[in-house]
């Protein structure tokens, strides 16, 4: 190889800074080149040329919150799939697949899609925008839309300051913690809908909010059953009424146990007169059995 601005034949290979423009930007990555020893000019062999064009779409990717191409590659793999047989899953051609995984950028509704078929994590949070979209504040949610925010801090304050740590629990803390606020304020705070089953009354579609909270790093299974919450809630999302009804609920968890609010909640006239599995009307909350 020869140097094609000083003719010289010594070239040292390192990892050099390059700008590349990108769908009309500039994407600054880091790649491997052969470096001139006299002039410091940068060359390339094929090889190193198709690792740029990689590493500078996994740029732009990034910047943008795409997928990369190792990503797309990892989500394919974990399937235990071919790119013929990913590509048949994804429904769409095969060749998209292979340039994916190379150095063609995926757009934002590909990436998306390819998400939604691939990652549980980012399927349930879909699932949950879908519920919030179609589902208008009423009666059944007191009120208040869904706030996965909301919901995810709730858990986590109570996991970290009651003693509600298990699934079982936690269900009917939150079904207090809303109704009594409803009883209060004719709101809730979660915007969650309550339905009636053998448990006693636990929010609708718990399970997948559960699994979400745990695949999410929100909280960690402990044992059989227990919970512990990776993360310290954030009290500024709620104002003081509504912090009033989580410190009151949490006295009632100190004082009585989480026992107390279980077998409670199964002498509820929300729970009694509700049809099994079907949504609990906050107007119940008048007849709450707690203060």
């Amino acid at each position: 190889m020869k140097c094609l601005h000083c003719d010289n034949c010594q070239f040292d290979k390192k990892r050099i800074r390059f700008p590349v423009e990108l769908k009309g930007e500039i994407v600054e990555v880091l790649s491997e080149a052969f470096v001139c020893s006299k002039c410091g000019e940068s060359q390339m062999n094929s090889e190193q040329m198709n690792q740029l064009r990689k590493v500078s779409a996994d740029g732009y990717r990034k910047k943008h919150g795409l997928l990369t191409s190792a990503e797309i590659s990892q989500y394919r793999k974990r399937l235990n799939m071919s790119q013929t047989q990913f590509a048949e899953y994804l429904n769409i051609g095969e060749a998209s697949i292979k340039r994916w995984e190379t150095c063609f950028i995926q757009d934002k509704s590909q990436d998306d899609h390819i998400r939604l078929k691939c990652d549980e994590v980012y399927a349930e949070l879909n699932a949950f925008e879908v519920h919030r979209k179609m589902n208008p504040p009423d009666i059944y949610s007191g009120y208040r839309p869904f706030n996965l925010e909301i919901i995810k801090n709730v858990v986590a304050f109570f996991v970290k300051h009651g003693k509600a740590k298990s699934k079982l629990y936690l269900n009917k803390t939150m079904f207090y913690l809303d109704f009594l606020h409803f009883k209060k304020y004719n709101k809730s705070i979660t915007g969650l809908k309550f339905v009636p089953i053998d448990l006693g009354p636990c929010p609708d579609g718990f399970q997948a909010l559960f699994s979400y909270l745990e695949k999410n790093d929100i909280l960690t299974k402990k044992g059989r059953h227990n919970f512990v919450s990776n993360i310290e809630p954030d009290l500024s999302l709620f104002d003081d009424q509504e912090k009033e009804t989580l410190a009151r609920i949490v006295h009632i968890l100190d004082k009585e146990g989480e026992q107390y609010l279980f077998n409670l909640s199964h002498e509820e006239i929300a729970f009694k007169d509700t049809e099994f599995a079907k949504p609990i009307s906050y107007e119940f909350a008048k007849y709450l059995l707690i203060a």
